[in-house]
């Protein structure tokens, strides 16, 4: 199979990168994008690429954040059929929050479920789509309230802000022979975490591949860490024990934890940048 990065945050060549990302999953005889980044960039990026957009036959939403969420209405514009298929609570508002106060709304661009609204579909939990595909929700409460912490990100329900569960995010995983490929753009729970959820649902299978940014960066952006050196590092170990996967990351890692997971890592970690290609 073979993923291309659309848009990261990371240019590289003639393709420029923004703060979000989108990637282009072809599988079997399938085209699935997963996510939309901040705006239609990817798009551009794709039409560079010779990529035809209308041909994608189905779509993923990671998660209900802006920065992955942006593009859909450019999405939309070019493709008429695919549906994007999503979890039901990532209709709730969602919000980035700092020493008490609301900072930012971070959530799926005012508008956009309800002007699109025949193109999505709303998952709950578990939804294997027989072809090789399913999504994975969180099954890990108790670990992704810690985490959830340390991200400063809230979730309004019925007028109430709370720190996010992270309900609206969700792990595609495509099923090959020789093992599974994971994307989970954002890990918010934790990517050691969420690799440990794939394995619960799909025992003795290989993790071979798992593409995503790890949440690492700091307030301050990429140049910095919302973790130490050490826990960062931990985080590697764990993920070296846990599979034979190749991880490859960038968006919202952050170039500090990059640099500091590499360190361990070695070849088991690839940076993605906006039109790189792999070939898994």
């Amino acid at each position: 199979m073979k993923i291309t990065i659309l848009a990261e945050n990371t240019a590289c060549n003639m393709f420029p990168g923004e703060h979000g990302l989108s990637l282009l999953v072809e599988y079997r005889d399938r085209k699935v994008l997963i996510d939309t980044g901040a705006s239609g960039l990817f798009a551009e990026n794709a039409g560079k690429m010779g990529m035809d957009l209308a041909g994608v036959n189905a779509a993923f939403l990671s998660h209900a954040h802006y920065d992955h969420s942006g593009g859909y209405p450019a999405f939309f514009a070019i493709n008429t059929t695919a549906k994007v298929y999503l979890q039901k609570s990532a209709k709730r508002r969602h919000y980035f929050k700092i020493f008490g106060a609301i900072k930012k709304n971070i959530g799926i661009p005012e508008g956009v479920l309800d002007r699109y609204a025949d193109r999505f579909v709303y998952v709950e939990g578990y939804r294997d789509f027989e072809n090789g595909i399913c999504v994975l929700p969180h099954s890990t409460p108790d670990k992704i309230l810690q985490r959830a912490k340390r991200t400063h990100m809230c979730v309004e329900t019925e007028g109430r802000i709370d720190f996010d569960d992270f309900s609206h995010e969700q792990t595609v995983v495509f099923e090959e022979e020789d093992g599974l490929v994971c994307v989970n753009s954002c890990s918010h729970a934790g990517v050691d975490v969420i690799v440990e959820e794939v394995k619960k649902v799909f025992p003795g299978k290989n993790i071979k591949a798992f593409f995503g940014g790890f949440h690492m960066m700091g307030l301050s952006g990429a140049d910095s860490c919302s973790y130490s050196k050490e826990e960062v590092q931990e985080v590697a170990k764990r993920l070296l024990e846990s599979s034979d996967a190749v991880f490859y990351s960038g968006h919202c890692t952050g170039s500090i934890a990059f640099g500091w997971l590499k360190e361990i890592m070695e070849d088991r970690l690839e940076a993605m940048a906006s039109g790189k290609v792999f070939e898994v």
